[in-house]
């Protein structure tokens, strides 16, 4: 066990002094500090504080006369030297002006004090345990040290007077231009408009049924993000492995067919043209983890990990939640638990690493039992959870995901002649709508783009853009007249 643990006991009755003499700072006191606060060794002065919370609680003022009344009742006064140690502790409070900075470093203390005791307990640990899973055992830790770290003491309100002038600039540089946002761009401009782009500190759920294009799109995303700020963006795949996801890259830029590349069969051309998109996407700062048993703290850890060595991450892409490994099984049936503690994660690591996190999610199979098959809020899994969390939630509705599947569509059947063309059309790019079903910083919903399977394309027409194009454009591959943004 640690020895010499930080404690300062001239802090201690200092601030219980000044809460006996000055009713202002006394609530200022109780409020912030707690019982932690003051060293168990020190049994007095945490006797005392109990007692001052007891009547702050009570709502009655603090001072001498109630603080011995109330250790009285607690029988405590002889434990802690009744009045005379009262009147000690009073003397100590010479100025009320510096309460804060001893409210400050007790709390200061605290945390130290816990940290060391934790890391005394997971030594202990180490040498008392056996260890089979090292990378399980060192997440576990980071967790125990973060739960207390997370507790650390808050910073103070910030005055309007010191905030309003950076804010102001901000406003000012962004100002006049009607396509401006401040978050990440998708690379997807009028989505990017409606959505003011992705919050630095956002967590983001995209979610689609199976195989409507949630992994392409965030694929997509991740490329246009990494590609247009040059910063690190991190894709935790726990689906698909590394070589599964660089070949649908491959395909994206290259406008090769997905199905060709897999099966390496390429003409001259497209040799060459692969080439080609081998030095592009060397240059591009995209990290993949393709661990399919990767933990919470795994994702955690690995991200902070890649901001220490590479500097500022532009994005984290996480496929998908509901594939997150629980290793100590302890949520054990409670999907929903799981989820919900999973989503709250994410979120804190947003806002740690200031840089947005995209979650993938899936659906539950109630869109297809209703006419209406577009997503919405009550249809993600753990919904409650995971739309408390998140600052947006996006969804991804692909009409010809169903009319491939033979599924009615508002209550039509698919045997025309018409569906049955397009579903014979291997070069049709689909029309996918991006439904924004919740936006804390931007606007809610729904944006058209087009997604080509075979590339694994997504892509918008600009507005005046001819469905003429767009067939040639499907037909031979991407251009420079389309407006990938």
């Amino acid at each position: 066990m640690v020895k010499n643990l930080p404690i300062d006991e001239i802090s201690e009755q200092t601030v219980l002094g000044i809460a006996l003499m000055d009713q202002k700072s006394a609530s200022n006191i109780v409020v912030s500090l707690d019982e932690d606060d003051f060293y168990a060794a020190n049994f007095k002065n945490r006797i005392i504080f109990r007692a001052m919370r007891i009547i702050y609680d009570a709502g009655k003022p603090i001072d001498i006369t109630t603080v011995i009344s109330q250790l009285e009742t607690m029988k405590e006064s002889d434990s802690v030297g009744g009045v005379d140690y009262l009147m000690q502790l009073a003397m100590r409070a010479t100025s009320f002006s510096n309460v804060d900075f001893y409210i400050k470093n007790l709390q200061d203390k605290t945390l130290l004090r816990k940290l060391l005791l934790e890391i005394g307990k997971i030594e202990n640990d180490y040498e008392s345990k056996e260890i089979t899973d090292i990378n399980s055992f060192v997440a576990e830790c980071e967790s125990r040290v973060n739960s207390i770290t997370e507790h650390r003491r808050v910073s103070d309100f910030v005055s309007i007077k010191e905030s309003a002038r950076v804010v102001g600039e901000k406003i000012q540089t962004s100002h006049g231009s009607s396509d401006s946002i401040t978050g990440l761009p998708t690379g997807y401009s009028h989505l990017d408009t409606l959505i003011n782009g992705l919050g630095k500190n956002e967590l983001v759920i995209l979610a689609a049924r199976p195989a409507v294009g949630k992994s392409a799109f965030a694929l997509n995303i991740a490329y246009n993000a990494a590609s247009k700020t040059n910063r690190p963006v991190a894709i935790f795949s726990l689906e698909m492995s590394n070589e599964q996801i660089l070949k649908r890259f491959f395909a994206m830029r290259s406008g090769i067919y997905s199905d060709n590349i897999q099966k390496g069969i390429l003409s001259r051309d497209e040799r060459l043209k692969l080439k080609e998109t081998e030095n592009e996407l060397a240059d591009v700062p995209i990290y993949i983890d393709d661990s399919s048993s990767s933990s919470i703290d795994d994702i955690v850890l690995k991200s902070r990990k890649l901001k220490e060595a590479k500097g500022d991450i532009a994005l984290i892409v996480v496929d998908y939640i509901g594939l997150i490994n629980d290793p100590k099984n302890i949520f054990k049936d409670n999907e929903q638990a799981k989820i919900a503690s999973f989503s709250r994660r994410l979120k804190v690591i947003a806002g740690e690493l200031q840089c947005p996190v995209l979650c993938l999610a899936q659906l539950n199979r109630q869109t297809e039992s209703r006419d209406n098959h577009k997503p919405q809020l009550s249809d993600l899994r753990s919904s409650g959870a995971i739309e408390q969390d998140a600052d947006k939630v996006m969804f991804l509705y692909r009409p010809q995901y169903y009319k491939d599947q033979g599924i009615n569509i508002g209550g039509k059947k698919n045997a025309n002649e018409e569906d049955q063309q397009v579903q014979s059309n291997p070069n049709q790019a689909d029309v996918v709508e991006v439904l924004v079903a919740k936006a804390r910083s931007g606007k809610v919903g729904t944006v058209e783009l087009f997604f080509n399977k075979n590339y694994g394309k997504f892509f918008s027409p600009s507005s005046n853009e001819s469905y003429q194009k767009l067939k040639q454009y499907t037909n031979q591959g991407p251009s420079s007249s389309i407006d990938d943004d």
